[in-house]
């Protein structure tokens, strides 16, 4: 039984789906196909079958999908204790990243782990938290950074930082206001310029206005963003205030284009996480950045 069969196996599973594991995995879709068909000849049972669109494992299929992850993980286990050539790793790292820290923190996670494996490649993708999540769910990745955690047992939560989220405006509103202060009444009065749904931001600000049983489509929001720098940039403009991440207004702070607004008790702190699904199978390179992670935030 080749090994490497069990992993496309694993990603079909994941996928639901032949073609979208073909081009995680790099290789044609019929070499997918023919994967599967060799490795039901050598079991003898039929594997998995077709619900419209999707693959779902048979009895046989989720039998082997269940110890298909353990042969691999050991597989794996086995190559570094015998190998004893860790800083020989290569291919390439996928990192699904919330906006956060991937603006923030990515950066410097991934200089640190280069210098432990200077072979490995990357390809950052910046979603939003719930994309990080569905992704995760459906088998994209095993792991990512969201500014979240997830209430499900699988997925395992690693705080690698805490940030503030606070309410910012132009300087040049600075007038208008007294003591940086702003009442729930003169908010409901302002422009926002706000991130999209889905982003963490976002939830941790709505959920303090349901609090005061103020709902956030009561806001008069004028412009939504995936993009934090986007939305810096129309506060600057003065088109509106906004809800951001402390960190990523402190060189506007400093200069001083930006201020900050008070409001009543409003004291927003939030985590960044490094998510990951505990028992989904990880390449070498990914079970080497989980260790590198955990050890490094245990």
């Amino acid at each position: 039984m080749n090994t490497s069969y069990l992993r496309t196996f694993i990603e079909v599973i994941n996928l639901k789906n032949i073609s979208k594991a073909a081009e995680k995995l790099f290789i044609t879709q019929p070499a997918v196909s023919k994967q599967l068909q060799l490795l039901e000849k050598d079991f003898g049972a039929e594997l998995f079958r077709k619900n419209g669109r999707e693959i779902i494992p048979t009895e046989e299929g989720r039998l082997l999908y269940k110890y298909a992850k353990n042969v691999l993980n050991e597989e794996n286990k086995i190559y570094s204790l015998i190998r004893r050539d860790d800083d020989k790793l290569y291919g390439n790292l996928t990192v699904y990243t919330s906006s956060v820290p991937a603006d923030y923190y990515i950066h410097d996670l991934i200089i640190e782990f280069g210098k432990l494996y200077p072979d490995v490649t990357y390809t950052i993708r910046k979603v939003d938290s719930d994309m990080v999540f569905k992704n995760i769910e459906e088998g994209f990745t095993s792991f990512g950074f969201t500014g979240t955690p997830y209430k499900n047992r699988k997925i395992k939560n690693i705080c690698i930082a805490e940030d503030e989220v606070v309410i910012v405006a132009s300087s040049k509103k600075i007038k208008e206001f007294n003591s940086h202060k702003i009442t729930m009444d003169e908010l409901l009065k302002q422009k926002f310029v706000l991130r999209e749904r889905g982003s963490a931001t976002l939830q941790v600000f709505e959920s303090y206005l349901n609090k005061k049983r103020v709902k956030l489509n009561e806001l008069k929001t004028v412009i939504q963003a995936e993009d934090n720098e986007i939305i810096k940039k129309f506060v600057l403009s003065n088109v509106g205030i906004s809800v951001l991440p402390k960190k990523s207004v402190e060189n506007e702070l400093k200069e001083g284009s930006v201020f900050t607004l008070e409001l009543g008790d409003m004291v927003l702190k939030r985590k960044l996480y490094y998510v990951y699904q505990q028992d989904r199978y990880f390449s070498k390179i990914e079970d080497k950045f989980k260790e590198f992670m955990i050890d490094k935030h245990k």
